[in-house]
């Protein structure tokens, strides 16, 4: 049976998979969604062809290591044992079944462990930087949290996937905003597109309650998003007019009615979504640190009023003392949250649409999205790789397969078909994943910055300058170390 496809995600689909099998290999585009499935996951007759192009090649039944977080399945879309109906899980044992037939090859992987939240503080850190000091050639890619990655790339343990053979990273199933704000001197230590869904899964989005909306005549604000109206000051104005002691206590709680409620970890994705962000690479191919900015205390100095407590929810330290979900109970207006919550969404009895978080202000030229740096993951290559072109090899195929398998899957079944309820909401979603903001100061730690920014966001304090001021000397120091880590000569 067909499911409904829309068609701005088919007709990108099918653009970007042309170009991938006819354009040349400069072309480069920033869009890593696509969509067009049926429910047992072969595609319809508008079948996606995302051929990279790779000569054929047979490897004998030899094992091919994917190096994983965790220790069990849950921050995995590479393998699968069986099928068993759903229709994710299915398209990735499809994908392996054609990768491990077309090439020969028997596609497994390793648990390494969780992948922690500093870059050289994990388990996962531990277990794959003692494999490749001792030499261990046991995994061909490693997937884990950027933090992770960061400690492995400051290590000298990753290779440069631009002098990988057979990876070709302009291509449409590799993210070009990661290859870009990611890259040190044009090398790129680390990448994500289509290989998995999980960074799509930990991108930060913003649901609102449309029932609330129509109660206090709010108009949607589908059409803001689409005028470049939609901004901070414009989502305060709505969480004002809403919030209120609903049951005349003269305290305000978890069972007050709300403007916006929120997850500590709000205050990373209200930075990014400014365009505000702690570390960059510059012109020169050079990280730079740029917290100490004039836009960045703006930035921070605004989402302070959006979180005020006069309108505004923190879930995990307000005063909440029944746990209680303030969106899921109809409670709130508008609430930050990650895409996997909207899929876990998909029983709530909530009328609720998606947009993008607000921008600064309307001079703002895009809306920004960043993705979780604990939950999302990124791909690299071990320097220990026994076979580096049939890493590459593989890894492209990988990936070019998930565009036209897994990704599709993911948006318009899992995502859009059962989770989402309206067609506003799935374009806004594609909008949302080609302007994902990767931060380099974030992933890297560098003086810490972003842990003190969540915490000074968590107290509403407004006294952000001493905080920045406090970590600059640390900052300085790791922003230097990175540099003279990818300086050196090898």
């Amino acid at each position: 049976m067909k499911l409904r496809v829309t068609p701005l995600l088919l007709s990108t689909a099918i653009l970007i998979c042309g170009l991938a099998s006819c354009a040349d290999s400069g072309t480069e585009t920033s869009d890593t969604t696509a969509a067009a499935s049926t429910a047992d996951t072969t595609v319809t007759d508008d079948k996606l062809i995302c051929d990279p192009g790779l000569p054929a090649a047979d490897f004998g039944g030899e094992k091919f290591i994917f190096a994983m977080r965790g220790t069990d399945g849950d921050y995995n879309d590479i393998t699968a044992e069986a099928t068993d109906g759903d229709p994710l899980n299915d398209a990735v044992y499809y994908r392996n079944e054609y990768i491990e037939m077309t090439y020969n090859i028997d596609i497994d992987h390793i648990w390494c462990g969780d992948g922690g939240g500093s870059p050289t503080g994990s388990e996962m850190y531990k277990m794959v930087s003692q494999m490749v000091m001792s030499g261990d050639s046991n995994m061909d890619v490693i997937l884990t949290t950027p933090y992770c990655q960061s400690g492995l790339a400051l290590g000298g343990y990753l290779l440069d996937l631009t002098t990988v053979e057979h990876i070709d990273l302009s291509k449409p199933w590799w993210d070009q905003n990661v290859n870009s704000m990611l890259s040190f001197y044009d090398c790129v230590y680390f990448s994500v597109g289509d290989i998995t869904t999980i960074d799509n899964r930990s991108t930060a989005v913003l649901a609102f309650n449309k029932d609330m909306l129509e109660q206090y005549d709010i108009d949607s604000p589908y059409d803001a998003v689409r005028n470049g109206t939609w901004t901070m000051d414009k989502m305060i104005s709505h969480c004002k007019l809403v919030a209120g002691d609903i049951n005349g206590d003269g305290t305000m709680d978890g069972s007050d009615r709300w403007g916006f409620s929120f997850w500590t970890d709000a205050g990373y994705s209200l930075m990014h979504a400014t365009g505000s962000v702690v570390g960059q690479i510059n012109a020169k191919g050079e990280p730079e640190y740029c917290a100490m900015s004039e836009h960045f205390v703006n930035s921070f100095n605004k989402i302070v009023e959006l979180a005020n407590k006069a309108y505004s929810f923190n879930v995990a330290v307000d005063n909440n003392p029944q746990g209680v979900s303030i969106f899921a109970s109809g409670n709130s207006l508008y609430d930050w949250c990650l895409v996997y919550n909207i899929i876990d969404m998909r029983s709530s009895d909530i009328n609720f649409g998606i947009i993008p978080l607000p921008k600064l202000d309307e001079t703002q030229e895009n809306y920004y999205s960043n993705t979780n740096a604990y939950s999302t993951a990124l791909v690299s290559v071990p320097i220990t790789v026994s076979d580096t072109d049939r890493a590459g090899l593989i890894l492209e195929a990988y990936s070019a397969r998930g565009m036209q398998e897994i990704t599709p899957v993911f948006n318009d079944i899992q995502v859009m078909t059962k989770s989402i309820r309206d067609e506003e909401s799935a374009e806004m979603l594609e909008l949302i994943f080609a302007n994902q903001m990767y931060d380099i100061g974030y992933f890297f730690r560098w003086g810490d910055t972003f842990s003190k920014v969540k915490g000074a966001f968590n107290e509403r304090s407004t006294n952000i300058v001493s905080v920045l001021e406090s970590v600059a000397k640390q900052s300085a120091k790791d922003v230097q170390s990175a540099i003279d880590a990818f300086t050196q000569e090898s």
